[in-house]
């Protein structure tokens, strides 16, 4: 997520997308190391050897789509979890709303992306009055979301061909930034009309979590109480109401209702899910959960799926974590990292005197290089050769990426 430091919504961008890798440091966290077997051979966390996008057990068996269907068509409620900019999550969710929306039983489709000051625009889409391609321009996506609208294509395409109802479950962001920086107090009653009409608050555990999230935010100061409790406040109003928009679409239409919302507003059901069963006691919850891979904590959801840590960069590269650093599996001809000279099997192992070890250290060196105007520069291992790529400077339009050396020179034995 590096090219987000412009973003609008980056403060709710940063927050859950960080959620996955938190959830892999606390499965190591929350077992208890040391003992005989485990020095000896680790636990087995999966039955077999998954490929990407197959459905998993919470026992780590694997679990085909028509199985995953029949299991979700006993529920209320179905919360699939995402990484924003991770392609297989897409994919998988718009398999599953494609499977559950084919056969005419009735389905509605809740939506964190869009936030419910814009359902109108999300109406006439249905009815057929907004083509697909004028509707991020409808819904101004780039400004109320960000993230590419390619990758959410394939939902709205797949819910107006098999006519799902599709609703905006989110308070707008505007709203939210303003409670963040003023609190509550400062909204207008036009404002205070767009929030849940009871904000939930979180439980212990989730608190501690947002507390670990809270620290690594870099304008953010954990040991303020009053911005804490703020930030608590703005993560219970994003579950509440979209929890709340979740019941009324259910009883709206009587229909089951997929949510669809980032990963850490599913996981371990602290998020909607607790909310859910507070506007609605009787609620029969299933949640799907990404595994990165790693440590498999069965109770961060109900189900799973395999989607390694990978995303779709802006700079036109499809990245994936690795033990080692990041690999690069594909760079779009003619994008800035084609440019720079990145190519498909490089690893990057630094970035900006950041070592990549997870997606989110690349966060941190982009924002480290765009906070001191410096351009972002990698250390890049090429099969036997190690050497540097200069991406210019992040957020500059004008700033263009200086080549990597055509034949780099084999790394020193």
């Amino acid at each position: 997520m590096i090219e987000n430091a412009q973003r609008p919504a980056s403060t709710r961008v940063l927050c859950f997308c960080l959620s996955g890798l938190l959830l892999a440091l606390g499965a190591c966290v929350r077992t208890a190391p040391g003992t005989q077997s485990d020095m000896m051979t680790p636990p087995l966390s999966v039955t077999f050897l998954p490929q990407k996008g197959d459905f998993i057990s919470n026992t780590g068996a694997p679990m085909p789509l028509a199985e995953v269907v029949a299991e979700a068509r006993g529920y209320d409620y179905i919360l699939i979890g995402e990484g924003h900019r991770n392609p297989v999550d897409h994919k998988v969710q718009q398999a599953l709303l494609e499977a559950l929306s084919d056969n005419g039983d009735g389905l509605s489709l809740g939506l964190e992306m869009v936030a419910v000051d814009k359902q109108q625009e999300l109406d006439d889409f249905c009815k057929g009055q907004v083509e697909l391609d004028a509707l991020p321009g409808e819904l101004e996506w780039s400004a109320n979301w960000g993230y590419d609208f390619r990758l959410f294509r394939g939902l709205f395409a797949i819910a107006k061909q098999n006519g799902v109802p599709v609703a905006g479950l989110n308070a707008p962001s505007a709203v939210t930034r303003k409670i963040a920086r003023e609190g509550l107090d400062s909204l207008t009653d036009a404002e205070k009309a767009l929030l849940p009409k009871e904000i939930v608050p979180p439980a212990t555990d989730q608190r501690a979590f947002l507390d670990a999230v809270m620290t690594l935010h870099r304008n953010k100061d954990a040991n303020d109480l009053r911005e804490r409790e703020l930030f608590y406040l703005v993560q219970s109003i994003w579950d509440s109401k979209m929890a709340a928009e979740a019941v009324r679409l259910r009883r709206q239409y009587d229909w089951p209702v997929l949510v669809v919302a980032g990963a850490g507003h599913v996981e371990y059901g602290w998020g909607i899910a607790k909310r859910i069963r507070w506007f609605d006691p009787a609620a029969r919850i299933l949640t799907v959960m990404p595994w990165r891979g790693g440590g498999f904590d069965s109770e961060a959801g109900d189900l799973f799926f395999y989607s390694p840590d990978t995303y779709r960069s802006r700079m036109g590269m499809t990245l994936a974590a690795q033990t080692d650093g990041i690999l690069v599996e594909s760079v779009a001809r003619g994008s800035r990292a084609d440019r720079a000279g990145l190519r498909p099997g490089d690893l990057l192992t630094e970035a900006s005197g950041v070592a990549l070890e997870g997606l989110f250290n690349l966060h941190l060196a982009g924002t480290k290089a765009h906070d001191a105007d410096e351009p972002l520069v990698f250390s890049v291992r090429r099969g036997d050769a190690t050497f540097a790529v200069d991406m210019g400077k992040l957020g500059k339009s004008g700033s263009r990426p200086k080549a990597a050396p055509e034949k780099p020179k084999p790394e020193a034995k």
